[in-house]
């Protein structure tokens, strides 16, 4: 999946992101009480994919399909 398919999932549901550490971003839920980190710009890995499905709980279930 690509930073950009999954940017426009989380901010379609309502997320926000903030700068992080170099590639990275922080993205918070609409609640703010859940975050996740992704890297940009490019492919994002399934294993960081299946980490902000797990970490974004508030989130509809299906949001990233």
């Amino acid at each position: 999946m690509t930073y950009r398919e999954m940017a426009g999932a989380m901010s379609t549901n309502g997320c926000t992101s903030k700068p992080g550490k170099g590639d990275h971003e922080k993205w918070y839920c609409p609640c703010g009480q859940h975050m996740t980190v992704v890297t940009r710009p490019g492919i994002v890995s399934p294993g960081l994919v299946r980490e902000a499905i797990r970490r974004l709980v508030c989130l509809p279930k299906g949001w990233l399909q």
